[in-house]
């Protein structure tokens, strides 16, 4: 049988996006394919627990508190066969929302309700340039409901992502968010105030569990 690899399952509040504040059960998948500079969950890789599928509804179901959301991420979520924890998931009708981080991408997408994906930008030294497997992720976000998401850590990432976002055209909600440590939320804001990205559905955000600091 199929093990995944788990780094911790508990029970939150969705920190940012379109589903800030939704109570929501998280699965955290160990291991990635970047390293992103400023990477928060690097832990992630850290004596991951091998648990098959069925395992993983059992210590959801011991912690969901009534909730019926469930957001799988990493790590890289989409780096491990999550087929058979999806398709559990939905026999058991939670709302499956996913985090990945724009460079892989899975039929599997187009089984969530809610799909989150990274446009990486310089500053994490993984910038996004695959624009073929981040468009199908765009797709499949249209098919379903999602975001592209983006955290900016100076001026130099805010031109590639206007830039980014401008040619492209992704007809997509599209959140920025200020990297935590090196850029305030208020310089974000004045940053796009004065040099807006041409975009109809863009939300500026900040991430709330960090401001809050709960897990």
């Amino acid at each position: 049988m199929n093990k995944l690899l788990v780094s911790e399952i508990f029970f939150s509040l969705n920190g940012e996006g379109l589903e800030i504040g939704k109570p929501t059960v998280f699965v955290r998948l160990s291991g990635c394919n970047l390293e992103c500079s400023w990477c928060d969950t690097e832990y992630t890789n850290e004596d991951p627990k091998e648990m098959s599928a069925m395992e993983i509804i059992k210590e959801i179901k011991k912690v969901d508190n009534g909730s019926d959301s469930v957001l799988i991420t990493g790590g890289e979520p989409l780096g491990q066969d999550i087929e058979n924890l999806v398709s559990l998931l939905k026999e058991k009708e939670y709302q499956i929302s996913i985090e990945t981080n724009g460079s892989i991408y899975c039929d599997i997408l187009l089984n969530f309700d809610f799909i989150s994906a990274d446009i990486k930008t310089p500053s994490s030294s993984n910038e996004t340039c695959d624009l073929d497997t981040f468009k199908k992720i765009v797709n499949a976000i249209k098919i379903k409901r999602g975001q592209i998401k983006a955290v900016i850590a100076d001026e130099e990432d805010y031109e590639f992502l206007k830039k980014f976002i401008e040619k492209n055209s992704f007809n997509v909600p599209v959140i920025i968010q200020p990297c935590w440590g090196r850029i305030t939320y208020k310089r974000l804001c004045e940053i796009y105030l004065s040099n807006p990205i041409k975009h109809g559905d863009i939300r500026i955000l900040l991430q709330i569990h960090k401001i809050g600091e709960y897990k």
